[in-house]
């Protein structure tokens, strides 16, 4: 993650074939560069060749890698990711409490307490084990 105070155009850079092993080639890394959201919309209008070039820019001299990508790919998921506000989590627990009296209904995915993958999986086993619980107690 890349704070704001840093003024960069990208946002997040994930070692995919870290996180995913055989994601890549062995001796190689696949990253996903994250550049946009809510503060600079702007630079996905931006051709897929400048994202790439901008992507490079930045993460060479951090990551000190200068050999070309082997592959390029870029896609833009504009809106994509919800964007939390002061007291968002809050909101959550409120939400949370009133649902108490409904335990096989269950709200899950990245609204509520992380947009990563690994937090809405969280969320939604979770969610599943507490609505199988009730269900297996003859509740609803």
């Amino acid at each position: 993650m890349v704070p704001q105070v840093e003024r960069r155009p990208i946002i997040a850079c994930t070692f995919s074939s870290v996180k995913y092993p055989g994601r890549a080639p062995a001796g190689h890394v696949l990253l996903r560069v994250f550049m946009g959201g809510a503060l600079n919309e702007d630079i996905l209008r931006g051709g897929d060749d400048s994202l790439v070039a901008t992507a490079r820019a930045e993460l060479g001299p951090l990551l000190r890698v200068r050999a070309e990508p082997l592959f390029t790919r870029v896609s833009r998921y504009v809106k994509a990711m919800p964007q939390y506000h002061v007291g968002h989590l809050a909101r959550v627990d409120a939400i949370e409490e009133s649902l108490r009296r409904h335990r096989s209904l269950a709200l899950v995915g990245g609204a509520y307490r992380g947009v990563g993958i690994a937090d809405c999986i969280h969320s939604a086993e979770e969610g599943v084990a507490r609505a199988l619980d009730t269900v297996s107690k003859g509740g609803s």
